[in-house]
């Protein structure tokens, strides 16, 4: 079997809460943080709806120090989730590992209006425009001296660097990892892709809390929004031998490519669900775990109204006869679809589910889709041991799938 890592820290910001009493509650709570965009105007005949970060508040670029936003949400997370773990390592054995989408595009389209106004540049923006500036701060600022990476693969990002660093624990390039994803992609670029994409719900701009509805047959598109969430991860030895509290195992993860040779049609995509049950498979093989071991499923549930059914079929066909009992919810509901951010923001609430045996309400799924036939947990939470949880995540249009596994510490191996 192979080595399992501890998550000894975690730090959350998100549209409900920054902080992991504040975050949590809110999830517990059935809390949307979703609500009128004000970043920027919403596209014409778009989605006018958003899931914004109140703390750190929101604030133009100022160009003689220009650090992006999704910088910002990256250091807040991540100090959080240093502090949490109370890290006490030679620098040298400590990495870092971000995942990011869309990264810097308020620098970026603040450097253009600059330049076609003719104004002065500020010489950081050289080194601070780039996806790769999250990671490069954070190991400035907490003197990290081991492994660094940027992980940029869409909105799967932030699993993508979880399970990086898990590699680089079990390999022994590192003994404590700090990782995680940040997103601020409430910018009128980004906004106008997606909504050229009619990928972005617009069924409920008059309603904000109510936009993001996973697996609820009244769905329309996911909601935007922005947030960070971190884990500190380390080999079991290094936190038994440093002391440090343990909250869960991050035990596997898997990330697979479809591979179909057929054109692609963002309108009319593939249904086809033997990818992700490959996938959620292989996650769990990775973890040393089988089928039967799955206690609860965190969902993609994007409140996509393709990838939704998709899903939910998905892990019926994974599960077989156990999916009519075995528990599913989804995020989502409360946070948005946050890039990056999203997958590591469900990472940190899976490890409190694992840690807590709690799991929180989809919110705004109040009618289920007969499609998504799974047996998902809405209006309260659910107080069930979790002793193994698969989290998935889909990559935007269904190139590839990845999943994560976490389990409790008793048992995992060390």
């Amino acid at each position: 079997m192979k080595l399992h890592a501890a998550v000894t820290g975690v730090g959350p910001v998100s549209a409900v809460g920054t902080g992991v009493e504040e975050f949590w509650s809110a999830l517990l709570a059935g809390r949307s943080g979703t609500g009128p965009l004000t970043q920027c105007a919403p596209p014409r005949r778009g989605c006018s709806v958003a899931a914004e970060v109140a703390d750190p508040p929101a604030h133009p670029i100022d160009p003689r120090d220009p650090v992006p936003r999704c910088v910002e949400l990256a250091r807040a997370a991540a100090r959080l989730a240093w502090r949490d773990a109370a890290v006490v390592a030679p620098p040298e054995r400590v990495g870092v590992a971000v995942g990011t989408g869309f990264g810097n595009m308020d620098l970026v389209e603040a450097t253009v209006d600059l330049l076609r106004a003719g104004q002065r540049i500020s010489p950081s923006t050289a080194f601070r425009v780039f996806n790769h500036a999250s990671a490069c701060e954070l190991a400035r600022e907490l003197d990290i001296q081991g492994p660094i990476a940027t992980m940029t693969s869409g909105c799967n990002s932030g699993m993508d660097a979880i399970g990086l660093a898990l590699d680089w624990i079990r390999a022994g390039r590192a003994d404590v990892v700090l990782v995680g994803g940040t997103e601020a992609e409430l910018q009128p670029t980004f906004l106008g892709i997606m909504t050229a994409a009619r990928a972005l719900a617009v069924r409920h701009n008059g309603r904000p809390g109510e936009a993001s509805r996973p697996f609820d047959e009244t769905r329309d598109g996911n909601v935007p929004g922005e947030g960070a969430g971190f884990l500190v991860v380390e080999s079991f030895e290094h936190a038994r031998r440093r002391g440090a509290q343990v909250r869960a195992a991050l035990a596997g993860f898997a990330a697979l490519a479809v591979g179909t040779r057929e054109p692609y049609d963002p309108f009319k995509p593939v249904f086809n669900t033997a990818p992700m049950v490959r996938t959620m498979r292989a996650a769990l093989t990775d973890a040393g775990r089988t089928v039967g071991d799955v206690a609860a499923v965190s969902a993609n549930g994007s409140s996509s109204v393709f990838y939704d059914p998709l899903e939910a079929m998905a892990i019926r066909e994974l599960l077989g006869e156990a999916a009519d009992h075995t528990p599913v919810h989804s995020v989502k509901g409360a946070i948005g679809q946050t890039g990056a951010a999203t997958p590591a923001l469900q990472a940190v609430a899976a490890v409190l589910s694992v840690e807590r045996g709690l799991l929180p309400p989809t919110v705004n799924a109040e009618a289920q889709d007969p499609r998504c036939a799974i047996r998902l947990v809405r209006g309260e939470p659910l107080a069930t041991p979790v002793r193994t949880l698969l989290a998935n995540a889909i990559g935007f249009g269904g190139h590839y799938y990845a999943s994560l596994v976490f389990t409790e510490v008793d048992g995992a191996a060390r």
